[in-house]
């Protein structure tokens, strides 16, 4: 089985301007969007971390993601994929220096976007 986290960006997520991450849920139950590509394949989301918000280190994002490993090796499971939420590929202005950090850092591929719904209102 497939195992992905997804990074969210924190502000989004902070206004619930996507409660409960609920886009990028529905869209991987569907096989929607960049899901597609696990259609007729067994893949689950393992995780959802945030990037630390705008203002943040942007060396947080990482941080997110190794702290999400030990847990998930204390229970028998891995990572194979990270997809970066829409909010932040379509979004955030940092995010060119944040996936320059994560793929120096983690050698897992990453993959920009989740679905392809109409987007929350941000301003």
């Amino acid at each position: 089985m497939k195992k992905i986290a997804i990074l969210a960006c924190r502000n989004i997520r902070e206004r619930n301007l996507c409660p409960g991450d609920v886009r990028c849920l529905v869209a991987m139950n569907r096989r929607e969007g960049e899901f597609e590509r696990y259609k007729g394949e067994d893949a689950a989301i393992v995780g959802i971390v945030d990037c630390g918000e705008c203002e943040g280190n942007k060396g947080r994002a990482v941080l997110s993601l190794a702290l999400m490993k030990g847990p998930l090796m204390a229970l028998g499971e891995s990572l194979d994929a990270i997809h970066i939420g829409s909010c932040m590929a379509k979004f955030c202005p940092r995010k060119e220096d944040i996936l320059k950090v994560i793929k120096e850092k983690v050698d897992i591929e990453i993959i920009e976007g989740t679905h392809y719904y109409t987007p929350p209102k941000i301003f």
